[in-house]
Formats: structure tokens, C-alpha cells, sequence
């Protein structure tokens, strides 16, 4: 007897399982559900914010990049093997720094040169020029592009195609000279003039007192400042100013060959 209620009592357990009540049955499976969607919300809530996390993440390190590619935009460079400067080629340029130019001594002074041409955009040459007349002509023999030195043979033209610079200010040591002895001729006049004199049967003759020999020595002095400066050279000086900022063309003697760069630089 004890046997088989020991038998009977598991299929009591599961008929009592069983015969659960319908409403129960449906609580028991609903709170499951429940229980399983919160889970799976939380963890796409989860989910989304790590994606918008390393989104940010993406965007900030582009960023970046965008910056430091601009930055170096100047610098990276790509150019074919056959990539040169004609010859008798004409670029527009800026005079970087004014000019003072006398014909005795050369006058250094650098030019920019203009976006006419992709290749030389944002070059820089150096220039050597003298004072004719009222135009600076000048030769430049280096140019500098993107931290490459080229030697270069550049003559510099003003914007009508003639060459040379044409000057904003001249001077000429003539204009100097010419007033010194126009000065002098006066003054020598003048003190003649008022030195003392006397008439003599042979015509009028200057006295010898102390006036007549100061006038004497101020028509010397001003005769020796005549003859000093035309010793000196002066009256050939020519000295001419050019305001920068002026515009010019840079003619190309010779062709330039610009080598190739590298992308890692």
C-alpha cells in the first residue's frame, strides 16, 4: 500500500500542474514576456548609446584629420617628372617690399608671384635692380616654391611690357648740380657787384679793403661747392623709389624644371 502511494504521488503533482487555472496560466506567461522585453529594451538602450558614443568618437577623429590635411594642404604636393616653366613665359607678381634703387649701387628686393599659373602659386624670387632714369630694371636669380630652392634667369617688366619697373619717385644728381651752379653763378653776380670801386683813367677797380675780401671769399666758396660737386660724381647720381605692392610681370629667360615632391613630406 505504501508503495503505491508513494507511485501516485508525482502524477498528483503534475495533474495538480496541470490543472492550473487559465487566468494563472496566463499571469505566469505574461509577466515572462514582460520580463524578457524590458530586457531586450534595456539592452538596445544600451546598445544605441555605444553606437552614438563611438559615432561622436568617429566624427571628432575626422575632424581632426580634416584640420591637420589643411594645414598641410601647402605643403603635399604631387607632380609629374615633366612638370617645368616654359621659357618666355609672363607672370603677374607682387613687389613684396619697396625699392630704392640708385645706379651706383644695386638694390635688392623680392617679388610674389601671382595665381596666373597653378605651378608657381604663392612663389617667392629674389631680385637684383638698378636706377635708369625713371625705371628700376632688375634680373632675379632664385625662386623659392613650397620650401624648394630653383636658380632661375627671371627679367622683371612693368604692367606696359617694357622692361624694368617704372619708378613711383626719381631723383637725378643733375637737377642737384644744376641748382648748386645756378646758385653759385647768382651769388657770384651779386657779391660782384656790390664790392667797393673805384674809377681810374684805365676803367673801375675794385678796392682791396676788408669788405671786398669777404665778398672775395664767400664767390670762392661757393665756386669750390660747384666744382666738389661735379668731382664727386653727384650730379650722375640717379636714385629711384618704387612704392610696394606694385604689380609687375616676371618674364622667364629660361625654362624651369620643377622637381617632383614627395607626399609623405
Amino acid at each position: 500500500m505504501k508503495i503505491l502511494v508513494l507511485f501516485m504521488i508525482p502524477y498528483l503533482a503534475i495533474a495538480g500542474f496541470i490543472e492550473l487555472d487559465s487566468q494563472e496560466l496566463y499571469d505566469y506567461e505574461h509577466s515572462s514576456k514582460a520580463s524578457v522585453g524590458s530586457v531586450s529594451k534595456r539592452s538596445l538602450q544600451r546598445r544605441t548609446s555605444q553606437q552614438e558614443i563611438l559615432l561622436g568618437q568617429l566624427i571628432s577623429e575626422d575632424n581632426k584629420l580634416f584640420e591637420i590635411l589643411e594645414r598641410q594642404e601647402k605643403n603635399v604636393i604631387l607632380r609629374k617628372k615633366n612638370e617645368k616653366v616654359v621659357a618666355l613665359k609672363r607672370v603677374k607678381g607682387i613687389v613684396l617690399n619697396s625699392i630704392l634703387a640708385m645706379n651706383v649701387k644695386p638694390s635688392k628686393f623680392i617679388v610674389r608671384l601671382g595665381n596666373d599659373d597653378d605651378l608657381l602659386e604663392g612663389a617667392e624670387i629674389r631680385c637684383l635692380g638698378y636706377s635708369f632714369q625713371k625705371r628700376v630694371p632688375a634680373h632675379c636669380n632664385l625662386l623659392v616654391l613650397n620650401d624648394e630652392e630653383y636658380e632661375v634667369d627671371i627679367d622683371i617688366w612693368d604692367m606696359d611690357g617694357a622692361e624694368g619697373v617704372i619708378a613711383d619717385y626719381f631723383y637725378s644728381g643733375e637737377e642737384k648740380a644744376f641748382l648748386t651752379s645756378s646758385l653759385s653763378a647768382f651769388l657770384q653776380g651779386v657779391l660782384e657787384v656790390a664790392k667797393d670801386r673805384i674809377q681810374t683813367p684805365f676803367g673801375e677797380v675794385s678796392r682791396n679793403n676788408a669788405k671786398n675780401k669777404v665778398m672775395g671769399g664767400i664767390m670762392n666758396t661757393a665756386n669750390n661747392v660747384k666744382e666738389t660737386i661735379e668731382e664727386s660724381g653727384e650730379k650722375n647720381l640717379t636714385i629711384a623709389y618704387v612704392n610696394s605692392g606694385k604689380e609687375v610681370l616676371i618674364f622667364f629667360n629660361k625654362n624651369l624644371k620643377l622637381s617632383k615632391r614627395s607626399q609623405d613630406e
